[in-house]
């Protein structure tokens, strides 16, 4: 259904590649579903290059999208991963404040 009304914009895979300039790792099985004895030989297969780690952020990025960000109902689940990531990251950008705050004593 996503497909006809057009919101799927980005390639998807299904058993193939679909668009022809997607680029896809020479392993595409999850990393869930590798064996630990495997993971060396799965982590080769893996494509390096700075355009095979642009291709997989690009990946990484829809598949996001898909989950989260464009559903049609998507309840508090969105909103709530946005507010602690916001979080998250105003305690890492202010980290070196709190850290000199934490050494005085009287004020």
């Amino acid at each position: 259904m996503a497909e006809r009304s057009g919101l799927a914009v980005h390639p998807k895979y299904y058993g193939a590649k679909i668009d022809p300039g997607m680029k896809l790792p020479g392993d595409t099985r999850l990393l869930r579903d590798v064996k630990l004895y495997e993971v060396p030989k799965w982590l080769m297969q893996r494509n390096w290059t700075p355009l095979g780690m642009y291709f997989s952020l690009k990946r990484i990025k829809w598949a996001v999208h898909s989950k989260w960000v464009r559903k049609r109902n998507h309840g508090g689940n969105f909103y709530a991963m946005l507010g602690i990531s916001l979080g998250i990251f105003n305690y890492l950008c202010e980290y070196h404040r709190l850290k000199a705050e934490r050494k005085r004593k009287y004020h």
